[in-house]
Parts: C-alpha cells; structure tokens; sequence
C-alpha cells in the first residue's frame, strides 16, 4: 500500500515537472519569437536593444528575453545630416569586417541585408547599445551618437550565425 503511494507521488512530481518544463519552452519561444521580426524590440524600428555574447545564455538564446531599457547611444531612425556607415550581411559574414564609428558625433549606421541571404540577420554590439534587424532584401538605418572610444566585438545573435563565423569589430575613434 505505502509502495503504491510512493509511486502515485512519484509520477505525479514527474508529470509535473515535465508540465512546468514545457511552459517554460512555450513561454521563451513566445516571448523570443517577436524579437526576431523587425521592428519589435521596442526602439521604434527594431534597431537597438541590450543583450549579451551569443550561446545559450546570450541574445541568441534566453537573453532576448530580456532585452528592455534604453540604448544611450542608439536612435530610432537615422539622423538627419549625419554621414552613413554601411554594413552589409552575407550568410555568415558581414562587410566589412571591420566597422568604423566616430567617437562623440552623429553618425547613422545602415545595415543592408540583400534578399539572397534568404534569411533575418542582425548586428549586435551589446557594449554600445547597438542591435539593428533586417529581414532578407530588406535595409535598416539607426542613428548613433555619443560613442566611446574603444574596439568592440559585433556578431549576428541568430542562433548558430556568430558560432558559423558571423562576427566583426566595431573600432570607435
């Protein structure tokens, strides 16, 4: 009797458990699903936003779902007058590798993401506040002020894009 007992507890603990576990996927994948569309981090036009280093905890992962705040150098749209840098996206890569801001004045950062990559990439710099979406075919402009000096790492937060070698460094000078 005492045996059946234990094992009625036991599988309904385990059914339970299971049952928590799949919300919790459901709830991420939900949460995170709007995330990957343009336009839906909360910054007007899906360029800006917070996050960590890609992996399981970073932006490709459970870190956007936790993106929110403001970015202090990172507008909704470009700056009128300001000059242009462009980045664009291949599958895998971005041109350039190397991504020149200056430091301390208005620049407007365009990120061109051409119809045959097929798929939404972004560029990410979490130590500036930087996350620009563009779906394929499509272009995506965010204006940056206020940059401090320094080298930063920048990679695509699609998951499996920076680990299949979607990476640059951002230089601020």
């Amino acid at each position: 009797m005492m045996a059946q007992r234990v094992q009625r507890i036991a599988g309904w603990t385990a059914l339970v458990a299971v049952l928590l576990l799949v919300v919790g996927m459901v709830a991420s994948l939900v949460s995170s699903a709007g995330s990957w569309a343009v336009g839906s981090t909360g910054f007007g036009n899906g360029t800006a936003g917070r996050g960590g280093y890609p992996g399981m905890m970073g932006p490709g992962m459970m870190g956007m779902m936790g993106w929110g705040g403001s970015a202090p150098t990172s507008g909704a749209g470009p700056i009128a007058g300001a000059p242009e840098v462009r980045v664009q996206a291949a599958n895998f890569s971005f041109t350039p590798g190397e991504i020149r801001l200056p430091k301390d004045a208005a620049v407007n950062l365009t990120f061109v993401n051409p119809a045959s990559t097929g798929v939404v990439h972004d560029l990410t710099v979490p130590a500036l506040g930087i996350h620009i979406v563009a779906g394929a075919g499509e272009t995506t402009t965010s204006g940056l002020h206020g940059l401090p000096a320094g080298r930063y790492p920048a990679y695509c937060s699609v998951p499996g894009h920076a680990e299949g070698g979607m990476r640059a460094t951002v230089i601020v000078e």
